[in-house]
């Protein structure tokens, strides 16, 4: 790993996220993921789950489980995380930072990571540059353990914030892996067709993605879920041969 970080695992970390029934978790275990994602009461997600839905994915789960949350305050996530239990709790909008490290102490064995969004390629300047080193450098003094790159969208409904299936602007997103203090996912628009180009552009210390690997919104595809972790772990051992 180039940067400090929680996550235990060499290589690149997977997580598949809108995983909605039992059947998707235990899929996603066996196609060999790192962590799965349960995107919990947002409101523009056909993913979403009631926190109840939730906790029972969470329970005696195979692989970690990440609870995706939006626009909730402090007490609000705790309640999130004593009901569910979680081992890894993801922010889809900010949070204060003055929340998060207290969120850290309170819960010292949970990882916390944030989503920063970027346009989609070709639309972000150097001031958004800057502007989104200087929140991985506040990120990484409040206590997160990791972000993730996502794309945010216009639609006719708002603003989408992930799960948007369009890719965001690669080359933006290795500038900022070079001197991220924090670990960083590569999110939105990534599949089984393009993973591999996304990883030889942006080298990434994991990869997060949602409706590249679905039959519908809210179920898997299995051999698009295979394919996907297919291509990546044999980037993976193709890159480490090439660093010897």
């Amino acid at each position: 790993m180039r940067r400090g970080t929680t996550l235990k695992r060499d290589g690149c970390r997977v997580k598949i996220c809108g995983i909605t029934c039992p059947e998707d978790r235990e899929l996603v275990y066996r196609a060999g993921a790192d962590y799965f994602g349960v995107i919990i009461d947002v409101p523009y997600s056909p993913r979403r789950l009631s926190i109840e839905a939730a906790a029972d994915l969470f329970k005696n789960a195979p692989l970690p489980g990440v609870a995706l949350v939006f626009q909730r305050n402090k007490e609000q996530i705790k309640q999130i995380v004593e009901h569910c239990r979680p081992q890894v709790v993801q922010f889809l909008s900010p949070m204060l930072l003055e929340s998060l490290y207290e969120l850290k102490r309170s819960f010292p064995i949970i990882s916390w990571w944030q989503s920063l969004f970027l346009s989609p390629a070709g639309t972000v300047s150097q001031a958004d540059l800057n502007n989104l080193q200087q929140q991985l450098r506040e990120l990484a003094g409040a206590g997160a353990d990791a972000v993730m790159l996502d794309t945010v969208v216009k639609t006719s409904a708002g603003m989408r914030f992930g799960g948007t299936g369009q890719a965001s602007d690669w080359e933006l997103a290795r500038s900022l892996l070079e001197d991220s203090p924090l670990p960083v996912f590569l999110a939105g628009g990534i599949n089984p067709s393009n993973v591999r180009k996304a990883m030889e552009m942006v080298h990434p210390d994991g990869i997060d993605l949602c409706s590249g690997v679905e039959a519908e919104p809210g179920r898997k595809d299995p051999k698009k879920l295979f394919e996907l972790l297919g291509e990546i772990r044999k980037w993976e051992k193709e890159n480490t041969e090439r660093m010897r």
